[in-house]
């Protein structure tokens, strides 16, 4: 329908212009006023001054009408370029464009659609028709808050800062995904089925012209975002921009690391972040003065939390080089974990290849993990291992109580709970990798279970010091996949002496107790001692309690030395072990102190 002075909506003689003003603001208020003028007795000379000033008022003002809104103009030029662009649509065009746009009158919008080709303006119109219908992922109190008229002006603000060629690939884009949209005419908020079921339908179809809008605007760089976008098949393309429309450094990020990957290993890392990206529901507080206790998984979809294993992910990809089969590996295990495993699956991943490998950042490069097979192979085993993603997941919180069968646990500071995660995933990933390479001790394969069983029974406030003095004794400045065997040994000898024995003891309070009973100058054999003696720890220290210190010190440097024999090649441990039954099976019996002693001076002597 073309626009002319003939089907303008005019108003007529003694109509308030107030009241053409206010259907602008208000499309459901009538054209005409409804408040009572006062009644004011005017001259002869006046009225006709008043008549002949209404009289131009009302030959100047246009107001255009929509389905929905009516928009008035006063100004003669701007109606006229209004015209020009109505002009170019159908009937049905021409409504929307003025219901679905209130900066048809601005002139950035007017300039905008100067510039465009009928069929952009006509994309235009589509696009900013669709954006009106609520998308899913703004739900909530994100949904009561979003406005279609917003989307609308952000995207007109986006289109004037392009050039002509990105802007119809832009709008291309736009349209196919505005095609997808369902609309439906305005009507009153009801909380019914229907209208329920009607809201989270049509709102899943907005989610890709809405993540797109957003992304768009949030660009610095359009052609090049759509260039990398285009690398993805059609559902990659949009898990992409949901995430470009959170973080457009995180989705650009990701983009980079996932470009020409093969589409199995591209698609298992984007179905899990996309599923972190939209379960993100609110901020949380963290009360880290122990007065607030929760459950365990209390903030596990706190927006703090979710994007931080987001980020941890994309952190992860820049930083080493998996190859595609280990990419997939990665993406498809943690889609078969709850929440609370992911995040400490993903802690373990972290911290546990820093551990091993050395700070990436410091390298300046990528690590390639098709040359770290072995280090690669310890940290799976480790975040494939129930019992220490439980350990790790437990140690971001303080002591636990239970109130009505509930179990509550206190708060640490997000910087407390951080450092404890950390903490413990080195300590498990150093014995790990010790367990793997050094041949020669009592640890065995259940180590990691045993371990990761007992510290996570241990009171909370216990088990971070223990975890805090045991690392003390591992530090070193080399990642330790450059180490060799004798280098673990010497840097890391005194750690794997200790994680060995707690691993393999039944009653740690009792090993605590004997080495409080030890000599200082003796602390070191005393560990030697316990992990020479392996699964038969609790029998020797059963007989350290049950004896006066001279055949306690004699006990635990006589199994020292045989540790020392161990470790130079002179004795095997199955020499040893069975010696040292021999040695708990004479304790078993009522022997004087000097008869033990006089057996100690005889043990484990060469026949």
């Amino acid at each position: 329908m073309e626009i002319t002075s003939a089907n303008y909506l005019t108003l007529n003689q003694g109509k308030s212009i107030r009241s053409a003003e206010s259907s602008t603001s208000n499309p459901a208020t009538a054209l005409t006023s409804q408040t009572p003028a006062t009644k004011v007795t005017l001259s002869e000379t006046a009225r006709s001054t008043s008549a002949a000033e209404e009289k131009a008022i009302n030959e100047s003002l246009r107001v255009y009408q929509g389905n929905y809104r009516n928009l008035a103009v006063q100004d003669a030029d701007k109606s006229a370029r209004i015209d020009a662009i109505l002009n170019r649509l159908s009937e049905n065009e021409q409504a929307a464009l003025i219901d679905n746009n209130t900066m048809l009158l601005d002139e950035d919008f007017i300039q905008l659609a100067e510039e465009l080709s009928d069929d952009e303006l006509r994309q235009f119109v589509a696009v900013s028709s669709a954006l009106q219908t609520i998308p899913l992922v703004e739900t909530g109190s994100q949904g009561r808050l979003y406005s279609g008229t917003a989307e609308v002006e952000n995207l007109i603000n986006t289109l004037s800062n392009m050039d002509a060629e990105t802007r119809s690939r832009v709008l291309d884009k736009a349209e196919s995904y505005a095609e997808q949209v369902t609309k439906r005419p305005p009507s009153p908020l009801t909380y019914d089925a229907q209208s329920i079921g009607n809201f989270h339908s049509d709102g899943a179809t907005a989610n890709d012209l809405f993540n797109l809008n957003r992304a768009i605007s949030g660009s610095d760089d359009v052609n090049a975002m759509l260039d990398q976008l285009e690398q993805f098949d059609e559902h990659q393309q949009t898990q992409l921009m949901g995430l470009l429309r959170r973080d457009n450094t995180l989705g650009t990020q990701m983009m980079e690391q996932l470009e020409g990957r093969d589409s199995a290993a591209q698609s298992a890392i984007l179905d899990f972040m996309s599923e972190l990206d939209t379960s993100r529901t609110f901020q949380m507080k963290y009360d880290a003065t122990g007065a607030t206790r929760a459950v365990l998984d209390f903030d596990n979809n706190g927006a703090e939390v979710v994007v931080g294993m987001m980020e941890d992910t994309v952190s992860l990809l820049e930083n080493y080089r998996f190859d595609d089969e280990q990419l997939e590996q990665m993406g498809n295990q943690l889609q078969n974990l709850d929440r609370s495993d992911q995040r400490a699956y993903l802690a373990i991943t972290k911290t546990g290849l820093e551990t091993l490998l050395g700070d990436v950042t410091s390298q300046g490069k990528q690590i390639d993990m098709s040359q770290q097979e072995g280090a690669l192979e310890t940290i799976d085993d480790l975040r494939n291992n129930a019992q220490a993603r439980e350990l790790v997941f437990r140690s971001r919180m303080g002591e636990e109580s239970i109130v009505n069968g509930t179990r509550y646990y206190e708060q640490k500071s997000l910087g407390e709970a951080r450092h404890d995660v950390e903490a413990v995933v080195r300590l498990m990933t150093t014995d790990a990798w010790l367990n793997n390479q050094l041949d020669d001790s009592s640890a065995h394969d259940a180590q990691t279970n045993r371990l990761s069983s007992l510290l996570t029974d241990m009171d909370a406030d216990q088990r971070d010091q223990l975890v805090q003095d045991l690392n003390r004794l591992g530090q070193d400045v080399h990642p330790m996949t450059e180490l060799s065997v004798a280098a673990l040994k010497d840097t890391y000898g005194a750690f794997f002496d200790r994680t060995t024995s707690i691993a393999n003891v039944n009653d740690l309070s009792a090993m605590a107790e004997a080495e409080e009973k030890t000599q200082p100058e003796l602390r070191e054999s005393f560990w030697q001692a316990t992990e020479i003696a392996g699964e038969r720890v609790d029998d020797v220290l059963k007989i350290l309690d049950e004896n006066g210190p001279e055949i306690r010190d004699q006990l635990i440097l006589t199994l020292a030395e045989q540790a020392s024999l161990t470790e130079s090649g002179q004795k095997t441990r199955d020499e040893v072990d069975g010696e040292l039954r021999k040695l708990i099976n004479y304790f078993k019996e009522d022997y004087s102190s000097d008869d033990k002693l006089s057996f100690l001076d005889q043990a484990f002597a060469a026949p």
